[in-house]
């Protein structure tokens, strides 16, 4: 058989299998995470600020700083060790997460009808939560670029598919779920049986993955750091004025990206009480499993830097959009029948916004990676690409909190002494960190050019 003839290689089981697994474990995240601070605010009785917090800042910051440990631990003890684990975490405190108004006064001995601080509960949960993601994220990346072989595009870009499928399917579950039997029970019913899912198929069918074997890649061993070399490689990456130049201006794009789950169902619930962020949010995914492909095809031909903010120039565009409804209606929360469905004028906006924020994370996301992997020293490529993740983690921790105290500032405290709420000021301090970000990118990009040059 000649090499034109021969057969594609095929994805192991255990590529399909891992994908599985992931698939559960973001339907889980997901079946929750839209209504994650609107549940500690309006159910659990949490400022908005606070809320924002726990959300953001500790259960993101978790996710995406811990992984420099997690997964150097999940490459030493195995990955199937770490992701049975992971999951019996993360199904422990989504089950804490939704029963903690059942089981907390109780414990304390206070009556249900008093007021009850439910910080050291939630605190446990998330913290439950956000280390077993952390351990999932690496060992599932991990098993795909194992995996995939020659086909690495293919395989992340299925792995990528995946999430959304999985985000697709917790929204619409929790939906269900919710109108049923209330927030609480998103946690209980819809997050929990999700990850126990997963943990199922990682004791039934996972197995440890190898390098496939495609002809090209045998024999190539697993490369691992100890904990002491992953801690050390922080401190390697953070000396380098480039990375750190980089880490803040990144960081404001993905701080954009963070106001989705936490000053977005905030705000909306100010609009409409009733607000299905569920829904809301499902522009996000279901614009990248529509239009990926497309997207992806369209700005290969960019270089890196010009899809990066381009992509930031979308996002931005995207939260402007939310100045408009208090500047052109007398009233935001007025609602217009939509195939059926009463939003109001606020909600149509922000539904616009949401699905402009998926489009430039599609046209950016993917391109930081190999941005980043451009500003490297050679031969440090692989260490700098390991820490990636830390601009959204900077993001995360100081985007979702501070999300928190603007709606306080701008809404909550006007409303409360009796003042109009200013949504536009709120709206346009977002939009100006976008514009940050972007001008930031630019002044960057050209000094990088300039030293290349000489």
């Amino acid at each position: 058989m000649t090499e034109a003839t021969a057969p594609k290689p095929k994805f192991p089981r255990s590529f399909w299998t891992a994908n599985t697994i992931e698939l559960f474990e973001r339907a889980a995240y997901y079946s929750m995470a839209s209504f994650m601070v609107i549940y500690l605010k309006e159910t659990l009785g949490m400022r908005p600020a606070t809320a924002t917090f726990l959300n953001a800042t500790v259960l993101w910051g978790l996710i995406f700083l811990m992984p420099i440990v997690s997964g150097t631990l999940a490459d030493k003890y195995g990955y199937k060790r770490s992701l049975k684990l992971s999951f019996l975490m993360i199904s422990i405190g989504y089950f804490i997460m939704g029963n903690i108004q059942r089981f907390w006064p109780g414990i304390i001995g206070r009556s249900a009808a008093e007021a009850v601080d439910f910080t050291v509960p939630v605190v446990l949960g998330i913290i439950l939560i956000g280390i077993g993601g952390s351990i999932v994220k690496p060992c599932i990346a991990g098993t795909v670029q194992k995996t995939s072989g020659t086909r690495s595009i293919l395989g992340f870009g299925i792995y990528y598919m995946v999430i959304n499928i999985g985000s697709i399917t917790g929204r619409s579950v929790s939906y269900v779920i919710r109108t049923t039997y209330g927030i609480p029970a998103i946690f209980t019913y819809a997050a929990t049986i999700f990850a126990l899912i997963g943990l199922a198929v990682t004791f039934l069918f996972f197995k440890e993955p190898e390098y496939v074997s495609d002809g090209k890649k045998d024999g190539q061993k697993v490369q691992t750091k100890t904990l002491g070399q992953a801690l050390l490689g922080v401190f390697i990456v953070l000396k380098s004025w480039k990375f750190d130049l980089f880490l803040i201006v990144i960081g404001l794009f993905w701080f954009l990206y963070a106001q989705l789950y936490n000053l977005m169902p905030l705000f909306m619930r100010h609009v409409d009480p009733n607000a299905p962020m569920d829904l809301y949010t499902m522009a996000n995914p279901l614009m990248i499993v529509t239009l990926q492909m497309f997207i992806t095809r369209m700005v290969k031909k960019w270089s890196a830097f010009k899809s990066i903010i381009l992509g930031a120039a979308v996002c931005t565009t995207g939260m402007l959009l939310n100045v408009l409804p208090p500047l052109l209606f007398p009233e935001i929360s007025h609602k217009v029948n939509i195939v059926g469905l009463a939003i109001p004028i606020a909600g149509i906006f922000m539904i616009v916004s949401i699905a402009s924020m998926a489009l430039g994370e599609m046209m950016a996301s993917p391109r930081i990676y190999e941005y980043l992997g451009g500003i490297a020293p050679k031969g440090q490529e692989g260490l700098y690409l390991g820490y990636a993740n830390l601009p959204i983690a900077l993001g995360s921790i100081f985007g979702g909190s501070m999300g928190g105290r603007m709606f306080e500032r701008y809404i909550s405290k006007p409303v409360a002494a009796g003042q109009p709420a200013n949504y536009v000021s709120m709206w346009l301090i977002i939009v100006g960190i976008g514009i940050a970000s972007m001008v930031g990118l630019a002044i960057y990009n050209k000094v990088l050019s300039k030293e290349k040059k000489a």
